[in-house]
């Protein structure tokens, strides 16, 4: 007895999910064909989550084309057996102090691309502010991985392709550190690098009525890392995450203020 031949498209998908094996069997007088399915259990069980990725959206795609004309923030790099943690520290200061005013620059560009204007008056606090909340999460795909959080923190590998949207991230912490200039203006950077090669500081000291110090650096990167996490949460449909992301749409706003009671504006040199 011969088995009815599968169809054309039946046969494609056996032979994506199993693997087929014929045996002939005889039994007295009588012989068939055996035929025995091996099923291939990862595709079978799993093959729906290999889904095509979703495109991009027009959000995305806007992102990523003004991401492609960045100036990357590229440091001098340090090697240690040639260069002490002094002679590093000293280079990698003058190299960040004479770059703020581009990195500035750049974001007032980039942003301009979103029609968000760069200001330092509350006002324009508020606009990059509200621009974080809608943006934040399509700078890097994920800001939570430690390959990524290594290269932010080391400046290796550089800054550019699918790491390229941590330049402005970088450059969201300056802006945030001149902020609290102009408005609090008694305070004072301490930058270092070391360390080890890929370690390095942004320390801001001075800020009234908390005696610590403050890295605006990597709050900016907290900040949208935090943010990426509650549109994820969003996404998941966790009970009040709509309404706690809503909530923070000015949390940049809402901490430079705090951070900047009225005081005597006097800066240190």
């Amino acid at each position: 007895m011969s088995a009815i031949p599968p169809t054309e498209s039946g046969h494609r998908f056996r032979s994506a999910l199993c693997q087929e094996r014929t045996n002939i069997v005889r039994s007295g007088l009588v012989e068939y064909v055996q035929r025995i399915v091996i099923l291939d259990e990862d595709s079978w069980m799993f093959g729906w989550l290999r889904r095509a990725p979703a495109p991009p959206t027009e959000q995305q795609r806007q992102v990523w084309q003004a991401l492609s004309e960045y100036p990357p923030y590229a440091p001098p790099e340090w090697d240690p057996d040639t260069k002490s943690m002094h002679d590093a520290c000293v280079e990698y200061q003058k190299y960040f102090f004479d770059s703020k005013p581009l990195r500035l620059e750049a974001l007032r560009t980039f942003l301009a691309k979103f029609d968000t204007t760069l200001d330092f008056d509350d006002a324009g606090i508020m606009a990059v502010s509200v621009w974080m909340h809608g943006y934040a999460d399509l700078l890097v795909r994920d800001l939570n991985d430690h390959a990524t959080i290594d290269a932010y923190r080391g400046f290796a590998p550089r800054w550019t392709g699918p790491l390229a949207g941590l330049n402005p991230i970088f450059d969201l912490g300056i802006y945030h550190a001149e902020c609290l200039w102009l408005r609090r203006t008694k305070l004072e950077w301490i930058v270092v690098r070391g360390p080890q090669k890929n370690v390095s500081a942004h320390l801001i000291s001075g800020l009234p009525h908390t005696g610590k110090l403050f890295n605006p650096i990597s709050r900016a990167y907290g900040h949208c890392s935090n943010i990426c996490l509650a549109k994820r949460q969003v996404r998941k449909r966790f009970p009040g995450a709509e309404a706690a992301l809503e909530q923070d749409r000015d949390t940049l706003y809402r901490l430079i203020l705090s951070q900047t009671p009225p005081g005597r504006r006097r800066r240190r040199t």
